[in-house]
């Protein structure tokens, strides 16, 4: 299976790199925190059959231009993408960090989405400005400069997995969380330090379909039910066996779920 190649974009707040492959609906994909364009591999390929996927860089990921270290920011990067693109309204898929991303894109613009897939995601931290980042985060960054790029692959992908997962699957999680830089990490951890999308669920108008994996430990499917039980036309789905990337770990039954949801 080969990867869809990377094009440019410039919008007002600079350039943005996608992938994209197919016609019809759009879907467009929103990767976590350790992930890039290239964590949607499987989807770019099967979901094209009946839609126009595309899969963006999120803010100083792949090669997409730095944005300011916060939602709104992270957003209107999302409306000034799809402007570029002449793109109306999408099905919109994000994953843990480009969940919360799409959170904001379905609160502040809901006449952009038509459908929206939360995977693996939660509500943002709500904490105020000025107060320090976390452990975790913290852990985090001093890995990323302190560790090879390969190293810091590999332990992200350790923390992504679930125990069953293959080799295969391991080497491609791991060989995307080595191209993160650290100031693509950096700004990610401080826009989901202060995120709070509370009040934005309760308000979402479209359907949304709420994911999660068994055996994620990254965001535990407790924090996502959480985020679900605000949602006023709400679906959820649990896939067994799977860690913090269903996408790759069973891509089979995480697109049948995407696929049965977007085709009812």
């Amino acid at each position: 299976m080969t990867i869809s190649e990377l094009k440019m974009i410039e919008t007002p707040g600079g350039e943005i790199s996608y992938r994209e492959n197919g016609s019809g609906p759009i879907l467009l994909l929103m990767h976590g925190i350790g992930g890039n364009s290239r964590s949607w591999k499987s989807q770019l390929e099967t979901l094209s059959n009946n839609f126009r996927v595309i899969a963006w860089d999120a803010p100083a990921y792949g090669k997409s231009a730095k944005r300011g270290a916060n939602l709104e920011e992270y957003t209107a990067a999302v409306i000034e993408f799809l402007d570029a693109l002449s793109i109306t309204t999408v099905n919109l898929l994000g994953h843990s960090m480009g969940g919360v991303v799409a959170q904001g894109v379905a609160g502040f613009h809901p006449d952009r989405v038509t459908k929206l897939i939360l995977s693996s995601t939660f509500m943002g931290h709500g904490l105020a400005e000025g107060t320090p980042l976390g452990e975790g985060y913290n852990a985090r960054l001093e890995d990323i400069k302190n560790m090879s790029p390969d190293e810091f692959g590999r332990a992200r992908a350790s923390s992504m997995l679930a125990k069953s997962a293959s080799s295969v699957t391991r080497q491609e999680v791991a060989s995307i969380a080595a191209e993160v830089t650290h100031s693509g990490l950096l700004a990610a951890c401080k826009m989901l330090h202060h995120a709070d999308t509370r009040d934005l669920a309760t308000k979402f108008k479209m359907p949304v379909l709420v994911l999660t994996g068994e055996q994620d430990g990254v965001v535990i499917p407790a924090r996502s039910k959480e985020m679900a039980s605000l949602i006023p036309e709400v679906q959820m789905e649990q896939l067994s066996g799977v860690g913090h990337a269903g996408y790759l770990e069973n891509s089979n039954k995480f697109n049948l779920a995407l696929e049965n949801f977007l085709n009812a």
